[in-house]
């Protein structure tokens, strides 16, 4: 930095040049006319040609610029900005000056804004003959023109209107995330808006995060923002490259692992004892899993389970159905039973106290009053025996009212559609197709997708998934391309117009549903594929062989593969951000007995739940890679799950 004698020095040198020779007289000694252009700046020549008017490069031309003189009598008396430096009014010259004196920029600015409304031309004066063409507004010589748009930046009225704050954040909450942060970057008082809390929050909730008072202690919003996209950037990076950390929950008491379901942290599993436990893997290390009470006398299996964040509810095979708090547990809220054929069906959906239960041909559904006591909402029957059961919720959580509820069940060859506080008589029914047997059934607040599989017709159309609008009921397509039958799909947890299925012909697909063929058509298991799920990036299936495979939906490409399993299929499998539930249990038609003698030295004989956390990096550092595995089993170890499988190629 200069020193303030320098300054000082550069500040007078500064007003010797503007008052010195600059404009000198042109002509001679009887000072009969003036150069009526102020000499060309050093550095701009090329460029002062076109500023003033020659617009010509020759230098006969140059010659005859320099030559142009004017006698004096044709001269205007008013002031022109091309006259010298003892002329006060010649605008660059006066501007330097004043601020030389120390005036304001905010003065000068208002004082160059009442003129120019005064005198629309910038520059009045007499016309050369070089510049005669020209419209006489236009008339600047280079030095005018810097500062005429210097002028023009300053008055720009976007920059000096003052909109109130709250019309302001009214505009800035139609941004993006990327835009805020660009418009953060223009001014102070613009970061000032840009960062407002109430914008950043609305973008958190857009992106998931979470904004409760114990994971958001002392933090603004647009710092958990910003922690949760690093903290997803770094969960996507460990999905990819296998980091992570594997749990496996307790499932040796009670029995063999008979039935599992999950929802956001909380799962619910069913042994063939008749005991349901409930974790929930955010909890302690320390904090056990919590043992649901049931009102069994006699030890029946549990046959189906189901969570939200409300209610658990589990059917036993004696076609008792049993609803327990999520939170607290301990003894049900709500019992009943179901004895009309074979083992009652129970769902629940991820928002609200609202369960449906089938057995045989009736339909029944459970919700709490305003008190909280639970009673049956409604109860009819099918004309034939239900298959299938899902309920979905029309409106987002945390709504609880039946009337945003929907029961979507399938029979045979029909599904149908019923608002849980409509009579039974005014189910709609979207889907019916004799001989064609469904499958599978999945549904959303807007659509359901139906897997049948029909005999006597053209190979395409034998096994195929349709797509239904729940408000119309009109069909939106229909997806073919599978060679067996459709065993599992995903449309819930999906992104939006996407389907993933899998099938007995051993291979996974991922539909759009705005076009009829598969965007992903990829060989996975070996025996068939028995459960699928995926999102934005990734597909993860499960086969009956016990492998659980990764796939990168953009490259189309098999990302990893492991064997959670020796013993048995994995028939649950479901993730969400950084966490992959997979349960291994025996089907229904596995002999128990067989198992036992079969595989009595496995540990995982009577079914397990394995959990893995992709946001935990346990690698163990500065040792070798090979020194970390176990060539037999993986128990006991927490380090980068790559090194669970056996080195057989060592």
């Amino acid at each position: 930095m200069a020193r303030p004698d320098e300054l000082t020095k550069f500040v007078e040198q500064w007003k010797q040049e503007i008052h010195g020779s600059n404009h000198k007289e042109a002509a001679g000694p009887s000072g009969q006319g003036r150069d009526l252009r102020v000499p060309r700046i050093q550095g701009f020549g090329s460029v002062g040609s076109r500023w003033e008017g020659g617009g010509g490069t020759s230098k006969q031309q140059q010659q005859e610029n320099r030559t142009l003189k004017t006698p004096t009598d044709q001269l205007p008396q008013q002031p022109s900005c091309n006259q010298d430096s003892s002329n006060p009014h010649y605008p660059p010259f006066m501007l330097a000056d004043r601020l030389l004196q120390g005036e304001t920029t905010e003065s000068l600015s208002e004082e160059r804004r009442s003129r120019k409304r005064l005198k629309p031309d910038a520059c009045p004066g007499p016309v050369s003959p070089a510049r005669q063409g020209e419209p006489q507004g236009t008339r600047h010589t280079l030095l005018e023109q810097l500062i005429s748009d210097l002028d023009e930046i300053n008055e720009i009225p976007f920059f000096e209107v003052s909109l109130p704050r709250e019309l302001a954040l009214q505009i800035f909450q139609h941004l993006s995330m990327e835009d805020l942060c660009r418009c953060a970057q223009v001014s102070s008082s613009w970061r000032s808006l840009a960062d407002d809390e109430v914008l950043w929050q609305k973008v958190g909730q857009g992106l998931g995060c979470d904004f409760s008072a114990d994971s958001a202690a002392g933090q603004k919003s647009k710092e958990v923002v910003k922690t949760h996209i690093e903290t997803d950037r770094m969960v996507t990076g460990n999905w990819k490259s296998r980091v992570g950390q594997i749990d496996y929950l307790e499932c040796a008491i009670g029995g063999f692992l008979s039935a599992v379901n999950s929802c956001g942290t909380h799962i619910v599993a069913g042994f063939s004892k008749g005991i349901v436990r409930l974790w929930d893997i955010l909890a302690d290390e320390n904090t056990p899993s919590v043992l649901l009470e049931t009102t069994q006398e006699q030890e029946h299996a549990v046959c189906n389970v189901s969570v939200n964040p409300t209610v658990t509810v589990a059917s036993f095979g004696s076609g008792d159905v049993s609803i327990w708090s999520t939170e607290h547990g301990g003894t049900p809220l709500h019992h009943f039973s179901m004895d009309q054929g074979g083992p009652p069906q129970v769902c629940t959906c991820p928002g609200g106290a609202v369960v449906a239960s089938a057995s045989g041909a009736v339909v029944r559904v459970d919700s709490p009053d305003a008190v909280g006591v639970w009673h049956c909402r409604q109860n009819f029957s099918c004309d034939k025996k239900v298959t299938h059961l899902t309920l979905v919720q029309k409106n987002e959580p945390p709504n609880k009212a039946l009337s945003d509820h929907l029961v979507v069940m399938a029979t045979d060859y029909d599904v149908y559609a019923h608002r849980p506080d409509r009579p039974p008589e005014e189910r709609h029914r979207f889907h019916s197709m004799y001989g064609a047997v469904v499958e599978c059934l999945d549904a959303t607040a807007e659509r359901a997708a139906v897997a049948s599989t029909c005999f006597g017709v053209s190979l395409e159309d034998v096994f195929k998934v349709q797509c239904y609008c729940l408000d119309t009921g009109k069909q939106l397509t229909s997806l073919r391309g599978h060679r067996g039958q459709v065993t599992c799909m995903n449309l819930r947890n999906s992104p939006p117009n996407m389907l993933v299925t899998g099938a007995a012909d051993k291979r996974v697909r991922v539909f759009d549903l705005r076009t009829p063929r598969p965007v992903l058509n990829q060989y996975a298991h070996p025996l068939g594929v028995s459960c699928v799920q995926m999102d934005d990036w990734k597909v993860v299936s499960g086969g009956r062989e016990g492998s659980l495979c990764v796939w990168d939906l953009r490259t189309q490409n098999k990302l990893w593969e492991m064997k959670p399993s020796k013993v048995h299929p994995i028939q649950y499998c479901r993730f969400g951000g950084p966490h992959l539930i997979a349960a291994c249990y025996p089907g229904t038609s596995s002999s128990r007995e067989d198992l036992m003698d079969q595989y009595r030295h496995q540990p995982d004989v009577k079914g397990r739940i394995n959990v893995y956390d992709f946001s935990v990096d346990q690698t163990t550092r500065d040792v070798p890679d090979i020194c970390k595995a176990d060539y037999d089993e993986p128990e006991g170890y927490n380090y980068n799950i790559s090194l669970a499988m056996p080195y057989d190629a060592v």
